[in-house]
């Protein structure tokens, strides 16, 4: 019989489904946008009395009020898309996960659990064909959106010349395939009664393809708790398993050129093959090394966040870039005495004189969803994330569910998707009802 519940629970499903399709746009509009608005519309209709939540638009005062400040002095000038788009993500990050504390809380999730598993499989297996894809010059879906490259918009990376080849799916950079997948796939493991086995091999294979160092600690650390808890509980979780298939998996390292020197990539960049190293253990720590990338966003973390004070939503970008810029504005007007134009064009190539002059026109994104918006909203987003986390620490019992639940949080902190949404939200609702307040410990 068709219920109401199960309704939902396709529609939910369809929506991360279109989600899912970040590499493609319709009409100029990224797909995976209309996932996000159509989880939000959902949620709205499921449960309108939302909307009549005070402590919804309270939330919305305390995190919005710096932006709207800002507006006042720029008029109606300042209503971008960037800024209208950041705004709804926050808005709807709030009223998806209320609406999902509460109907996770109350319908039985085995419905949702089996759309689940079959949606995780049919990402996987079309993560693994475009990875063959794109070596064999096997046909894909024409990737029609641009990508996130760190300064400004650009085709999107299908081949690395010199690097073993990474799984990307239906997104944009391999990193954002794991960024979805993989907390679905944590929902999964950790909320289903038994595993369907193909979809465990499948769906660790397409993870671990994405090569991504990120996957590789967070599951290290998920290692880590989950041999705690064997210590104390003298018993093995099954989840244990598809979490070290994953870091089998991630150690996979073939070279295009090498598997195939006839492809298309390989012929134009006039690359010629070596032999095949199809398991490569030598980027292990590489893994753990802190990037220039990553030590400059955490060194501007520390510099901009010392007043707590709010940047608002829309600065933080053009904020990272002054910061990195300083020693090259410097040097321009020592040397130059003013600033000539050429200095400012972009050479994708490299750049030329000291440090990188594309910082004077580009502005990086710092592509960390905790300092995206500590330094967003400043100090009352630090302080109702720590009243949160001292509310559950005081609340729950402190058992493998708690620090599974606490795990999947911290990875939705420390992804390159530097804002909430309503996939994040839905996770999480779905999550604190499902691992949380399954005190079964399977």
């Amino acid at each position: 019989m068709v219920t109401k519940n199960k309704v939902t629970d396709l529609l939910l499903l369809l929506s991360l489904f279109c989600y899912g399709l970040d590499s493609y746009s319709v009409l100029g509009i990224p797909v995976s946008w209309i996932g996000l608005v159509a989880i939000f519309t959902i949620a709205i209709m499921r449960d309108y009395k939302i909307l009549l939540n005070f402590n919804l638009y309270f939330l919305l005062a305390l995190f919005l009020a710096p932006s709207f400040i800002n507006l006042l002095s720029l008029g109606i000038d300042g209503l971008n898309q960037n800024l209208l788009l950041r705004l709804f993500n926050i808005a709807s990050f709030l009223v998806v996960i209320h609406f999902a504390m509460g109907y996770f809380k109350v319908n039985s999730n085995e419905n949702f659990l089996n759309l689940l598993q079959k949606l995780i499989l049919i990402f996987s297996i079309y993560a693994i064909y475009v990875y063959f894809a794109q070596i064999y010059d096997l046909p894909e879906v024409i990737r029609n959106r641009s990508n996130t490259g760190l300064l400004g918009d650009s085709l999107q990376t299908t081949f690395w010349q010199y690097e073993p080849h990474r799984a990307m799916g239906s997104f944009r950079e391999p990193v954002l395939l794991s960024s979805m997948l993989l907390p679905l796939y944590l929902l999964y493991l950790f909320s289903a009664e038994k595993f369907n086995i193909v979809t465990v091999i499948v769906t660790s294979l397409a993870i671990g393809l994405t090569r991504s160092d990120l996957v590789r600690i967070y599951c290290f650390v998920l290692l880590v708790v989950l041999t705690i808890n064997y210590f104390k509980r003298k018993m093995i979780h099954q989840a244990i398993y598809p979490i070290l298939l994953i870091l089998l998996f991630s150690l996979i390292g073939i070279k295009e050129c090498d598997l195939n020197p006839q492809s298309e990539d390989c012929i134009t960049s006039n690359i010629k093959s070596s032999s095949i190293e199809a398991v490569i253990f030598t980027d292990i720590g590489e893994t753990l090394a802190i990037g220039s990338d990553r030590s400059n966003v955490v060194d501007y973390f520390i510099f901009s966040f010392k007043s707590l004070s709010p940047q608002g939503i829309t600065n933080i970008n053009s904020g990272f870039s002054n910061y990195l810029s300083q020693e090259i504005q410097q040097e321009m007007y020592f040397t130059n005495r003013s600033r000539p134009n050429y200095l400012l064009k972009r050479f994708e190539a490299k750049n030329f004189g000291t440090g990188n002059y594309s910082l004077l026109k580009y502005s990086p994104n710092v592509q960390n969803l905790f300092v995206n918006n500590a330094l967003s909203l400043g100090a009352p987003f630090v302080a109702i994330l720590f009243v949160i986390f001292m509310n559950l620490w005081i609340s729950e019992k402190k058992d493998l569910n708690f620090y599974i639940f606490l795990s999947i949080l911290l990875f939705f902190f420390i992804t390159p998707i530097e804002e909430f949404n309503t996939f994040s939200a839905l996770i999480i609702g779905a999550g604190y009802n499902m691992i949380l307040k399954d005190k079964s410990n399977r």
